[in-house]
């Protein structure tokens, strides 16, 4: 499927008619081998293009080549789908696993541009519209971490490991992809092929400088959730420390008895054995010393 853009206006064609000068060519990877001869396209170069990260920009003679993930901001993990961007200046072949979607930022780009659409604008505006949505994530990131710091606050009992790696993934997954998307936007800029006009050129700039914005944000959002993991390492280590101190204080109040019950368990002959009271003496010593060390660690205020 091919865009035609025209002074004033654009049109969708199934075969790119020869006078047409500014052309986007949409392709799905089952259709490249034929895309890529029909336009003088290396096969081998945009295979190998299919395998990347999230973002590359490759600059050679004459033509550039930029690989994309197209993020999807709702779920980190599960992207989009991919996209290969063969540019010369004037023409521009998208490869894609998500044939539609991509048609359909297109579209939507030119009827948002009416009579002032040109070639270089919508270009421009697909790269924008692959950081649009990034407010959701960062707004949903942001309440998520603030929850489970107040709940940290307020001593709720949960667990909160599996929703701070989550978290943290899902960062880190961001942070590599803001990282490319950056060094795609800085060669971009460079513009060695002279792709693009110079009112382009600004519109990425002032893109890269939102970007770059971005990426600092998720830096931020790293560090708050590394606080937040901390201060729940520092929860979880007190609980510990008042469970421990429990079972020490319990088990030093009861050391008197078992000192009392190794005592009268030797095999010796005792004079109490033969005194009709000394059951009884034995059962008042015994909470004698219970009651000693309750009120010692009760006055030095340890439960």
């Amino acid at each position: 499927m091919y865009m035609i853009v025209e002074e004033g206006g654009y049109r969708m064609e199934k075969k790119v008619p020869e006078a047409a000068c500014e052309i986007i060519g949409v392709f799905s990877y089952d259709e490249m081998r034929e895309a890529a001869a029909q336009w003088g396209i290396s096969l081998l170069l945009l295979e190998e293009a299919r395998k990347f990260g999230f973002a590359k920009y490759d600059s050679f003679e004459n033509f550039d080549c930029i690989s994309l993930e197209m993020q999807n901001y709702h779920n980190i993990p599960i992207s989009h789908g991919s996209v290969v961007i063969y540019l010369e200046k004037g023409k521009a072949c998208f490869f894609t696993s998500r044939k539609e979607r991509v048609l359909k930022i297109l579209r939507e780009n030119a009827e948002s541009l009416g009579e002032k659409i040109s070639w270089n604008r919508l270009l421009y505006l697909f790269f924008e519209a692959q950081t649009k949505e990034e407010e959701i994530a960062f707004d949903a990131m942001e309440k998520q971490i603030l929850h489970l710091e107040q709940s940290l606050i307020t001593s709720e009992r949960r667990n909160y490991v599996n929703e701070i790696i989550h978290l943290r993934k899902n960062l880190m997954m961001m942070k590599r992809y803001y990282e490319q998307f950056l060094n795609v936007l800085d060669v971009m800029m460079e513009n060695e092929n002279g792709i693009f006009d110079g009112k382009t050129l600004r519109s990425f700039k002032m893109l890269s400088r939102r970007t770059e914005r971005s990426y600092q944000n998720i830096l931020n959002l790293r560090e708050y959730v590394t606080q937040v993991r901390e201060s729940y390492e520092a929860e979880v280590d007190i609980s510990l420390n008042t469970t421990m101190k429990i079972f020490t204080v319990v088990t030093t109040i009861f050391l008197p008895l078992t000192l009392i019950a190794g005592w009268y368990g030797m095999n010796f002959q005792m004079p109490e054995y033969g005194w009709k009271h000394g059951y009884v003496m034995v059962i008042v010593l015994s909470i004698l010393f219970i009651l000693l060390g309750i009120a010692f660690f009760k006055k030095k205020k340890w439960f």
